[in-house]
């Protein structure tokens, strides 16, 4: 057991708080905050605005994928980086729960990190196959997972579209366990993540 561990653990079962260390926090409400935003321009890009329809509009369209892009690559790189530090300070223990209620959360938590990697790679694989670059954040590009294949975009189009609403689908029902938790069961599930809390 690291000294961090050791010390949420210690301020738990003295003061029986559940509170996550203000990193696994910065990296939750960050992710969340990418999420959100990626998944805004994905679908006005995506599903909002065609192609050929006027040169405005394909403009228009083309910018928006291009900003998805910008935006949800960063997950590349902070997931990484959350499953690294995730697995050097372990989340605070669930208390006031049934056994099955915890062994569910835990499916979902490990769920939802699966929906994390699998999105952005599958979209990746998407832009890779369509031969299109794939920037980070206006800062760089990445190499394509493959060469240029498309008869495969189409089937890697439909994979990413259901794996980002698996994940948006995944997130509200995060959201409102999370809610239902503060509100009904007035446990500190919510409020061991806001900022605000012990900091």
């Amino acid at each position: 057991m690291n000294r961090t561990e050791g010390e949420e653990l210690a301020g738990s079962s003295s003061t029986k708080s559940r509170n996550f260390n203000p990193t696994s926090k910065m990296f939750h409400w960050l992710m969340a905050a990418i999420i959100i935003a990626a998944s805004i321009m994905g679908y006005y890009g995506g599903a909002m605005l065609h192609y050929g329809v006027s040169q405005e509009e394909t403009a228009q369209k083309i910018w928006a994928i291009t900003l998805h892009k910008q935006i949800a690559t960063t997950t590349l790189f902070l997931i990484v980086a959350r499953l690294a530090w995730r697995a050097w300070h372990r989340p605070p223990e669930l208390t006031d729960m049934p056994p099955i209620m915890k062994h569910l959360t835990h499916l979902g938590h490990a769920f939802l990190y699966f929906l994390m990697v699998a999105v952005p790679f599958s979209g990746w694989a998407n832009s890779s196959s369509a031969g299109y670059p794939i920037p980070v954040a206006g800062l760089f590009t990445i190499p394509g997972l493959m060469a240029k294949t498309p008869w495969l975009t189409p089937y890697l189009v439909w994979t990413h579209w259901f794996l980002s609403w698996a994940l948006i689908l995944t997130v509200t029902g995060h959201v409102l366990f999370a809610l239902k938790h503060h509100f009904f069961d007035k446990d500190e599930t919510l409020s061991a993540m806001l900022p605000s809390k012990g900091e």
